[in-house]
Order: structure tokens, then C-alpha cells, then sequence
């Protein structure tokens, strides 16, 4: 398989023109280039450069290599920005439990926020009853519940829970 740091000498041959100013404008040494596309032309199988003295030209077969390799570069960069979109952006299904009466005040902007920011974040949304929450979750039926805790009827999460208390009536 081709190795996509020489193909990227080789595109930036096609581009400068010189050996020379490949190196310079890559940080390396003219003797690096010429080797590196030299063991390019090794995996590849066909002559990419008629050599004259000290000058260089590209053949056919590697002016339709640069053109690949524009293609492949573009894919690498595309891959790049998908794996950075990736690191930021939620993907998949979130299942949220809630008491009927949160929907349109508490539920409704957070859904609308959350879809806006992560369009590939599907949000199933069921009403439940504050008193099954706990078994909803230990059950996988949601991943995620906003319910309403009373003073007088405090919800008994148990094990496995975890609670965040996200606003308090005063």
C-alpha cells in the first residue's frame, strides 16, 4: 500500500516544481525528499520521476497519481473533521422519563436546545410516574428521568441511582 506522507511529497513535487523547494517548505532535507519519493516509486512499481542532472519531472503515471492523492487527502481531512464532530457532538438515542406537568415548562426548551446542538441525538421522551422512575431506570427502560420530589414524599431511588437536584421551589 502507498504511504500517504510520500504521496504528499509527491502532490507537493507537482505544486513546487523542485525537490528543493519541497524540502524547504516541509522542514526537510533535499536528500530526505528524494528518498522518500524514491521509495515511492519502489511501491508503486512504475518510474514517477525522469530524472535530468539535478532536475526532476513528474511522469503521467504520477500526474495521475497527484490527482488520487488530492482525492485522498480530501477524505483524510473529511474523516478528520467527522472524528473531531464526533468528540463533541452526541450521537445516538436518549430515552427521558418525566412527569407529565415538566413537558412543556421544564422538557420542551431542553429538547429544542439538545436538538438543535446534536441533530444526530434522537430524544424519546415518555411520561412517567414519579413512583416508577427508580425501576425505569434500573430497568433500562430510560436513561435519563426529571422528576418531582416532594418533602412529604421523598422518591426512594435505592441502588444504582444517581440523583441531581437541578431546581428548588423556595
Amino acid at each position: 500500500m502507498l504511504d500517504v506522507r510520500r504521496l504528499r511529497l509527491l502532490r507537493e513535487l507537482s505544486y513546487r516544481g523542485t525537490i528543493a523547494a519541497v524540502a524547504e517548505a516541509l522542514a526537510y532535507t533535499p536528500s530526505a525528499v528524494s528518498q522518500q519519493l524514491s521509495a515511492l516509486e519502489r511501491d508503486a512499481g512504475v518510474p514517477l520521476l525522469e530524472r535530468s542532472g539535478r532536475r526532476v519531472r513528474l511522469t503521467a503515471a504520477a500526474e495521475r497519481l497527484v490527482e488520487h492523492t488530492e482525492k485522498i487527502l480530501e477524505i483524510l481531512r473529511e474523516a478528520d473533521a467527522d472524528l473531531a464532530s464526533a468528540a463533541t457532538t452526541l450521537r445516538g438515542t436518549l430515552r427521558i422519563g418525566v412527569f407529565p406537568t415538566a413537558v412543556p415548562t421544564l422538557l420542551t426548551p431542553a429538547v429544542v436546545r439538545l436538538s438543535s446542538d446534536h441533530p444526530g441525538l434522537r430524544l424519546l421522551v415518555s411520561e412517567l410516574d414519579p413512583a416508577t422512575v427508580p425501576a425505569a431506570l434500573r430497568g433500562d427502560a430510560v436513561d435519563v428521568a426529571l422528576v418531582q420530589e416532594y418533602d412529604h414524599v421523598p422518591l426512594a431511588v435505592g441502588p444504582g441511582v444517581e440523583t441531581e437536584p437541578l431546581l428548588e421551589e423556595t
